[in-house]
């Protein structure tokens, strides 16, 4: 090419795509490590979980899903997920509770609609 001239199509710039979703991936890496860190500490898996455990989580993972959400990253469901997984995480013993009595209710009505 001579100098001066500008080539007729540029290509655009060469970034993958990990590393523009960074901070949306960092989000969802947060929120899984949360989610995994409260259920795996707990005693009884249906109790509430201590807040001083689950509470840095869910705020350092809406920090950053919301830097996320700033820079317009494109894939949303990435930070949303992330910081869905660490607010289950704050109330996990009624998450669980919730998911029995639902399953169980399921399975009452399933039998019930044999039977009758």
């Amino acid at each position: 090419m001579f100098p001066g001239m500008k080539p007729e199509v540029q290509t655009g710039p060469e970034a993958s795509w990990w590393k523009h979703h960074a901070i949306g991936l960092v989000t969802l890496a947060l929120g899984v490590t949360g989610f995994l860190v409260v259920a795996l500490s707990q005693p009884e898996f249906w109790s509430q979980p201590d807040w001083r455990l689950s509470l840095p989580f869910l705020v350092v993972t809406v920090a950053t899903g919301v830097v996320s959400l700033a820079r317009r990253e494109g894939a949303r469901y990435l930070p949303l997920l992330g910081i869905g997984l660490a607010a289950s995480a704050m109330v996990l013993g009624f998450v669980v509770v919730f998911g029995v009595v639902v399953a169980l209710t399921a399975l009452v009505i399933f039998i019930l609609s044999g039977v009758m």
